[in-house]
This record gives C-alpha cells, structure tokens and sequence, in this order.
C-alpha cells in the first residue's frame, strides 16, 4: 500500500472508532455523521485505489508494448549476424573462411543474452524494477557481443584491404612486364633498322667493293714477288684492303716485333713485309690444325726464318670479375718490345668479348709508338673491345678513322 492509502485507512479505522463510542453512548446524530464520514472515506479510498488500478493497467500495458519491442529488437539482433556472416561469406569467401568459428561464437553469445533478455522480462511481470535491472545488464552484454562482431569485421576489412595491396602488387608486376615487353619490341626494331641500315650499306657497297678488293690485291701482288700460290683471301680470311692497310703501316713503322692473334693469309703478307727490313712475326693460334696449315704455308714461302707460328690453346683467364677463354699466357710470357698487336682471335664462338684480354694482357709489352690494330670492327663486341681499351689503358689513342673493317689504336704513354 502506498502512504495515501495507508493514511486513508488509519483515518476510516479512526472515525470507526469514533461511530462505535458515539454509538455505545447514545450519540445517534454523532454516530450518523461519522459513519457517513466512514463511507466516504471508504469512497475516497475506493476511488484511490481503481485509479492506482488504471496506473498499474496503464503500466503494464507500456511494459507490453515495451517487451514486444525489445522482441523485435532481439530478433533483429538476433539475425543480424547470420545475416553478416551470409553476405560475408558470399561477397569473401576466401578471405573470410576464419571468419565462421568467431560468427558463430558471436551468435553464441547474443543467443545467450537473448535468453537472458527472455528471463529478464518473464519476471518484469512481476517485478518492473527488477527486469529494467536485468534488461540493462543483458543489453551491456550484447552490446559487448556486437562490438566483437564489429571487431571481427574490422579483421575482415584488414583482410580485404591486404587483398588490395596484394592485387596492386599483380598490377604493378603485370605493368611492369609489360614496359618491358614493350621496351625489348622497341629494342628490337630498333636492331632491326640497325640490321636494315646495314644490309642496305653492303647492297650498296656490292657494286664497287668487289673492284675495290681486286685493286688492293693487285697492288699485294706486285709488291713482293711471291714464292709460292698465295692463300685465297676474303671470307673467313681478312679481306685484301686490309691486308695492304696492314702491309703499308708495317713499311712505314717498321716494327721489330709483330704479334698477331689468329692466323692464316695475313700471316703470309706480314712475313713478306717484315722479311724487308728484318722484322719478326709471331702468330698465336688455338687451334693446332689451323697452326699447321699457317706453317706449312710459310714454309711453301721461305718465310720461316723470321717467323714463329706458336700453339697457345684457348683456357680460362680471369680480369677482375671478369672469366675470359682466350690464348694460353705461357705461349707469350717472354714477348717484349710489341711494335705491332694485330687483333683478329679467338673466335667470337669462344665467348663474350673474346677479343678484349689482347690489350690487358699484352698492353704491358707493347713499344712507344706501337700500333694496336683489331679487325671486325663492323661487329658491336669488337667495338666494345676498342672502347674499353681505349678508356681503361692510359697511353691509347686513336689513329685516324676505321679503315676498311678494322681500327687502329697507337700506344703514346706520358
């Protein structure tokens, strides 16, 4: 009862009291007026109490409305991770597949604070205040449920984020490759102008370079008088303009020391140049069969006496970190005072920059004034080996411009 209805009752039990003594001592007009008093009071309280009444009524009826919404909220919430995890899983299968365990810990949980909640509210109906209580914890604990939802989710987007990065990392490769394909086409046609430009250059020399090689041969031919069938040259063999290249530049410079890399015809015309003022001609050549043809020829010339055709096998030779095949040192270790280095071996199916040890190894030896001369320079290796020379020997010039297809190099140390 509440203190109104308390006091109303105290004050009926007081003017029952009051009726009974007036009643007991004659009073009838005292007894009358205080029992109507009573009835009224018992009116008043009556009235009290249907109106406290239509409170609880009304109170319950908000407990109701409040109870089916919370319901629904509860069946919202309830779904609402199945309903996640579906389109998660739908949408990331592959990156979610962890995800399912901790979902359905997580709907572990709201399933047990929804059942809380139906506890909770079976006994609001009989205690209001009781079930606000519980209701408030029970939302606390779904609310922590719903943040580990929001965590998990929050792994998600980490994982399709990282997803992402991985598939940029597939574009940029993919790009990458593709500049360089695209790179290597340009490089391509770039060899294939190059190639183009080239060809066209020997069409154009076909119709004055076989006249050419004919003149200078003529002009070899009547410059000695040979002993014996001169070797074919051209071919394999250095072509006749450069043989008279080198003939003219041995009469002019008169070098006391020849040294040439690889043999064959020029071996020939060099001994018959040399052999005019007392010069000396040393062929190195890896291949032995290749070494005695040389020989046999010079012999056919008369031409042994101031040469030397030396076997010098092809083995590995190391400059800085660098591994070349090129012609056994032993077969050049006492060699000094090189006033011509003609560079024409190993042949470049021996390796990459087959030519370049020449100078690296020889260069030590070579005479003030010497002339390094490299045939097949129309090739992108034999240019590359003059460069490289040139750039890392101190005392190399240039002379002159390309004659034919060969350079030449002279040697002026400070």
């Amino acid at each position: 009862m509440t203190n109104r209805q308390l006091a109303t009752s105290a004050v009926a039990a007081a003017v029952g009291v009051l009726v009974a003594v007036a009643g007991v001592a004659g009073r009838t007009d005292l007894a009358v007026g205080g029992l109507g008093l009573l009835l009224a009071g018992v009116l008043v309280m009556l009235i009290d109490i249907r109106r406290r009444q239509g409170d609880i009524a009304r109170r319950v009826r908000q407990v109701a409305r409040r109870q089916a919404l919370d319901s629904k909220r509860i069946g919202w919430l309830r779904s609402m991770p199945k309903n996640v995890k579906k389109e998660v899983k739908t949408a990331l299968r592959p990156a979610v597949t962890s995800l399912g365990d901790t979902v359905d810990r997580a709907v572990g949980h709201i399933q047990a604070a929804g059942d809380g909640v139906s506890a909770g509210l079976a006994q609001e109906r009989l205690a209001a205040a009781e079930r606000h209580v519980r209701l408030t914890d029970d939302l606390g604990a779904l609310a922590a449920g719903v943040s580990d939802v929001r965590a998990d989710l929050g792994g998600v987007r980490t994982g399709v984020d990282d997803v992402r990065a991985d598939l940029d990392g597939v574009r940029a490769g993919i790009t990458e490759a593709k500049d360089g394909i695209v790179a290597r086409i340009d490089e391509s046609d770039q060899d294939d102008k190059r190639r183009q430009v080239s060809l066209r250059g020997q069409v154009s020399k076909l119709a004055y370079e076989p006249v050419r090689q004919i003149q200078a041969l003529l002009q070899l031919v009547n410059r000695y008088d040979a002993r014996a069938p001169l070797p074919p040259t051209g071919g394999w063999a250095m072509e006749p303009s450069t043989i008279l290249h080198l003939v003219r530049m041995v009469e002019q410079t008169r070098p006391g020391l020849i040294v040439e890399c690889g043999s064959g015809a020029s071996s020939v015309w060099l001994a018959y140049a040399a052999e005019a003022y007392g010069g000396r001609l040393v062929s190195l050549e890896h291949d032995e069969r290749f070494a005695e043809q040389t020989r046999q020829l010079l012999h056919e010339h008369g031409l042994t006496a101031n040469t030397d055709v030396r076997s010098a096998p092809l083995t590995e030779l190391k400059l800085g970190q660098e591994t070349f095949q090129w012609y056994d040192t032993a077969a050049v270790g006492e060699l000094d005072g090189i006033g011509l280095l003609l560079v024409d071996g190993p042949p470049r199916a021996s390796g990459p920059r087959a030519r370049y040890p020449a100078v690296p190894v020889l260069g030590p030896k070579l005479s003030v004034g010497a002339r390094v001369v490299i045939d097949d320079v129309d090739r992108t290796e034999e240019q590359e080996a003059a460069e490289a020379w040139l750039a890392e020997f101190p005392g190399l010039e240039r002379e002159g411009s390309s004659a034919d297809r060969s350079a030449t190099l002279i040697y002026r140390p400070a």
